[in-house]
Protein backbone atom coordinates (compact mmCIF):
# COMPACT_ATOMS: atom_id res chain seq x y z
CA UNK A 1 0.00 0.00 0.00
CA UNK A 2 1.42 3.64 -0.83
CA UNK A 3 1.82 5.90 2.29
CA UNK A 4 0.12 8.29 3.05
CA UNK A 5 1.73 11.82 1.74
CA UNK A 6 0.42 13.22 5.38
CA UNK A 7 2.17 10.18 7.54
CA UNK A 8 5.32 10.37 5.05
CA UNK A 9 6.63 13.61 3.36
CA UNK A 10 3.98 16.30 4.63
CA UNK A 11 4.46 14.55 8.40
CA UNK A 12 6.04 17.34 9.54
CA UNK A 13 3.37 19.44 9.13
CA UNK A 14 1.22 17.25 10.90
CA UNK A 15 1.34 18.89 14.90
CA UNK A 16 0.96 21.99 13.13
CA UNK A 17 -2.63 21.03 11.05
CA UNK A 18 -3.58 19.40 14.20
CA UNK A 19 -2.32 22.45 16.48
CA UNK A 20 -6.27 23.12 17.64
CA UNK A 21 -6.54 19.85 19.64
CA UNK A 22 -5.93 19.76 23.22
CA UNK A 23 -4.00 16.73 23.75
CA UNK A 24 -3.48 17.64 27.19
CA UNK A 25 -7.27 17.68 27.22
CA UNK A 26 -7.84 14.28 25.54
CA UNK A 27 -5.41 12.38 28.02
CA UNK A 28 -6.87 13.59 31.02
CA UNK A 29 -10.46 12.32 29.28
CA UNK A 30 -8.63 8.90 28.13
CA UNK A 31 -7.29 8.51 31.74
CA UNK A 32 -10.63 9.41 33.50
CA UNK A 33 -12.21 6.42 31.46
CA UNK A 34 -9.31 4.40 32.32
CA UNK A 35 -10.60 4.67 35.78
CA UNK A 36 -14.12 4.55 35.41
CA UNK A 37 -14.28 0.96 32.74
CA UNK A 38 -11.19 -0.71 33.97
CA UNK A 39 -11.57 -3.47 36.59
CA UNK A 40 -8.17 -2.85 37.43
CA UNK A 41 -5.87 -0.53 38.61
CA UNK A 42 -3.85 -0.20 35.15
CA UNK A 43 0.33 0.72 34.88
CA UNK A 44 1.04 0.25 31.55
CA UNK A 45 -0.50 1.22 27.65
CA UNK A 46 -0.22 0.57 24.41
CA UNK A 47 -1.16 3.39 21.51
CA UNK A 48 -1.69 1.59 18.25
CA UNK A 49 -1.47 4.12 15.33
CA UNK A 50 0.14 6.57 17.91
CA UNK A 51 1.23 9.64 14.85
CA UNK A 52 3.21 11.97 16.64
CA UNK A 53 3.10 10.58 20.16
CA UNK A 54 0.95 13.34 21.74
CA UNK A 55 -1.07 11.36 23.79
CA UNK A 56 1.52 9.77 24.95
CA UNK A 57 3.50 12.80 25.86
CA UNK A 58 1.01 13.58 28.28
CA UNK A 59 0.40 10.32 30.07
CA UNK A 60 4.01 8.98 30.67
CA UNK A 61 4.36 10.43 33.82
CA UNK A 62 1.65 7.97 35.60
CA UNK A 63 1.71 5.10 32.69
CA UNK A 64 4.44 2.99 31.08
CA UNK A 65 3.82 3.93 27.80
CA UNK A 66 4.78 2.15 24.01
CA UNK A 67 3.61 3.92 20.58
CA UNK A 68 3.07 1.68 17.43
CA UNK A 69 2.77 3.27 14.09
CA UNK A 70 3.32 2.02 10.52
CA UNK A 71 4.82 5.34 9.52
CA UNK A 72 8.39 5.73 10.80
CA UNK A 73 7.98 9.55 9.49
CA UNK A 74 5.44 10.13 11.84
CA UNK A 75 7.68 7.97 14.65
CA UNK A 76 10.63 10.34 14.20
CA UNK A 77 8.88 12.81 15.44
CA UNK A 78 6.56 11.14 18.18
CA UNK A 79 10.58 10.40 19.62
CA UNK A 80 11.35 13.81 19.66
CA UNK A 81 7.59 14.66 21.36
CA UNK A 82 7.44 12.33 23.85
CA UNK A 83 11.48 11.72 24.97
CA UNK A 84 11.66 8.34 27.00
CA UNK A 85 8.78 6.68 25.58
CA UNK A 86 9.00 2.88 23.31
CA UNK A 87 8.23 3.86 20.08
CA UNK A 88 8.28 0.89 16.92
CA UNK A 89 7.18 0.84 13.89
CA UNK A 90 4.33 -2.02 13.39
CA UNK A 91 1.34 -2.62 11.24
CA UNK A 92 -1.76 -2.93 13.04
CA UNK A 93 -2.49 -5.75 11.43
CA UNK A 94 0.45 -7.54 12.36
CA UNK A 95 0.88 -6.29 15.87
CA UNK A 96 3.57 -8.73 17.64
CA UNK A 97 5.20 -7.36 20.16
CA UNK A 98 5.61 -10.37 22.52
CA UNK A 99 4.52 -8.65 25.83
CA UNK A 100 0.65 -7.59 27.36
CA UNK A 101 -0.29 -3.90 28.24
CA UNK A 102 -3.24 -3.02 30.42
CA UNK A 103 -4.54 -0.43 28.30
CA UNK A 104 -4.50 -0.11 24.60
CA UNK A 105 -5.98 2.84 22.90
CA UNK A 106 -6.51 3.29 18.81
CA UNK A 107 -7.84 6.77 18.42
CA UNK A 108 -8.58 9.48 15.58
CA UNK A 109 -10.97 6.60 13.83
CA UNK A 110 -7.32 4.94 12.64
CA UNK A 111 -8.78 1.68 13.15
CA UNK A 112 -10.47 2.21 9.58
CA UNK A 113 -7.14 1.66 7.99
CA UNK A 114 -7.33 -1.77 8.57
CA UNK A 115 -9.46 -1.47 5.49
CA UNK A 116 -11.36 -4.43 5.50
CA UNK A 117 -14.18 -6.25 7.80
CA UNK A 118 -11.28 -9.38 7.69
CA UNK A 119 -8.66 -7.16 8.82
CA UNK A 120 -10.60 -5.79 11.09
CA UNK A 121 -10.89 -9.01 12.68
CA UNK A 122 -7.20 -10.00 12.65
CA UNK A 123 -6.71 -6.25 13.89
CA UNK A 124 -8.89 -6.84 16.97
CA UNK A 125 -7.87 -10.01 18.05
CA UNK A 126 -4.12 -8.59 18.17
CA UNK A 127 -5.82 -6.12 20.13
CA UNK A 128 -7.03 -8.97 22.88
CA UNK A 129 -4.23 -11.11 22.52
CA UNK A 130 -2.11 -8.03 23.51
CA UNK A 131 -3.96 -7.13 26.53
CA UNK A 132 -3.38 -8.41 30.17
CA UNK A 133 -6.58 -9.80 31.77
CA UNK A 134 -8.97 -7.53 32.43
CA UNK A 135 -7.33 -4.86 30.21
CA UNK A 136 -8.84 -2.39 28.33
CA UNK A 137 -8.87 -0.90 24.71
CA UNK A 138 -10.48 2.24 23.59
CA UNK A 139 -11.49 2.42 19.95
CA UNK A 140 -12.82 5.63 18.17
CA UNK A 141 -14.71 4.00 15.41
CA UNK A 142 -14.85 4.48 11.84
CA UNK A 143 -18.31 4.24 10.14
CA UNK A 144 -19.78 6.61 7.34
CA UNK A 145 -22.15 8.40 9.75
CA UNK A 146 -19.39 10.10 11.92
CA UNK A 147 -17.16 11.92 9.34
CA UNK A 148 -17.19 10.61 6.18
CA UNK A 149 -20.03 12.21 4.22
CA UNK A 150 -19.34 11.48 0.60
CA UNK A 151 -18.96 14.80 -1.55
CA UNK A 152 -18.99 17.53 1.88
CA UNK A 153 -15.88 19.45 2.31
CA UNK A 154 -14.03 19.91 5.11
CA UNK A 155 -11.18 22.50 5.83
CA UNK A 156 -8.19 22.80 8.15
CA UNK A 157 -6.14 26.03 7.87
CA UNK A 158 -3.03 26.32 10.31
CA UNK A 159 -2.52 30.19 9.85
CA UNK A 160 1.58 30.72 11.67
CA UNK A 161 4.07 33.04 11.58
CA UNK A 162 6.36 30.56 9.88
CA UNK A 163 3.48 28.81 7.37
CA UNK A 164 0.28 29.01 6.54
CA UNK A 165 -1.03 25.27 5.75
CA UNK A 166 -4.41 24.25 4.01
CA UNK A 167 -6.20 21.13 3.65
CA UNK A 168 -9.57 20.55 2.14
CA UNK A 169 -10.83 17.17 2.49
CA UNK A 170 -13.62 15.41 0.01
CA UNK A 171 -14.80 12.15 0.96
CA UNK A 172 -16.23 9.45 -2.06
CA UNK A 173 -17.79 6.95 0.07
CA UNK A 174 -19.50 3.40 -0.50
CA UNK A 175 -21.58 1.19 2.07
CA UNK A 176 -17.91 -0.38 3.49
CA UNK A 177 -15.10 1.93 2.32
CA UNK A 178 -14.53 5.90 1.80
CA UNK A 179 -11.87 7.24 -0.33
CA UNK A 180 -10.38 10.28 1.51
CA UNK A 181 -8.69 12.88 -0.64
CA UNK A 182 -7.13 15.71 0.43
CA UNK A 183 -6.29 18.65 -0.96
CA UNK A 184 -3.21 20.37 0.82
CA UNK A 185 -1.09 23.89 0.06
CA UNK A 186 1.90 24.41 1.89
CA UNK A 187 3.40 28.26 1.81
CA UNK A 188 6.04 28.47 3.93
CA UNK A 189 8.33 31.71 5.01
CA UNK A 190 10.43 32.12 1.84
CA UNK A 191 9.76 29.75 0.03
CA UNK A 192 7.27 29.37 -3.16
CA UNK A 193 3.69 27.43 -1.86
CA UNK A 194 3.82 23.93 -2.95
CA UNK A 195 0.30 21.85 -3.27
CA UNK A 196 -0.18 18.03 -2.71
CA UNK A 197 -2.94 15.88 -3.42
CA UNK A 198 -3.27 12.70 -0.36
CA UNK A 199 -5.58 9.73 -0.87
CA UNK A 200 -6.63 7.93 2.11
CA UNK A 201 -8.79 4.09 1.79
CA UNK A 202 -10.30 3.61 4.96
CA UNK A 203 -12.81 1.20 5.88
CA UNK A 204 -16.20 1.93 7.26
CA UNK A 205 -17.00 -0.66 10.02
CA UNK A 206 -20.97 -0.21 11.11
CA UNK A 207 -21.11 0.14 15.00
CA UNK A 208 -22.75 -3.05 15.49
CA UNK A 209 -20.36 -5.36 13.13
CA UNK A 210 -17.83 -3.65 15.34
CA UNK A 211 -18.67 -4.18 18.56
CA UNK A 212 -19.94 -8.07 17.35
CA UNK A 213 -16.06 -8.17 16.10
CA UNK A 214 -15.21 -7.64 19.58
CA UNK A 215 -17.40 -9.72 21.67
CA UNK A 216 -16.54 -12.50 18.95
CA UNK A 217 -12.77 -11.44 20.26
CA UNK A 218 -13.71 -12.09 23.31
CA UNK A 219 -13.81 -8.37 25.16
CA UNK A 220 -16.48 -7.30 26.80
CA UNK A 221 -18.01 -4.01 24.86
CA UNK A 222 -19.84 -0.97 24.99
CA UNK A 223 -20.55 2.08 22.82
CA UNK A 224 -20.34 5.52 24.35
CA UNK A 225 -22.26 8.12 21.89
CA UNK A 226 -19.57 10.98 23.44
CA UNK A 227 -16.24 9.99 23.88
CA UNK A 228 -13.00 12.14 24.17
CA UNK A 229 -13.80 14.66 21.83
CA UNK A 230 -17.23 16.39 20.55
CA UNK A 231 -18.94 14.55 18.21
CA UNK A 232 -16.85 11.41 18.63
CA UNK A 233 -18.04 8.01 19.75
CA UNK A 234 -15.66 5.39 21.33
CA UNK A 235 -15.80 1.95 21.82
CA UNK A 236 -14.91 0.14 25.00
CA UNK A 237 -13.97 -3.06 25.39
CA UNK A 238 -12.78 -5.13 28.33
CA UNK A 239 -11.02 -8.54 28.44
CA UNK A 240 -12.50 -10.97 29.82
Amino acid sequence: MTQQLLHGKLAKYYDRLYSYRDYLDEAIRIQNLIIKYSPKEPTSILDVACGTGLHLKHLKDDFQCTGVDISKDMLKIARKNAKGITFKQVDMKKLKLKKKFDVITCLLSSIGYSNTLGNLNKTIKNFYNHLTKEGIVLIEPSHAKSFYVSGKPNITIYDGNDAKITRINISKTKPTTTQLTMHIVVAEKGKEAKYFVDNHKLGLFGIKDTLKTMRNAGFKSKFLANGLMTGRELLVGIKR
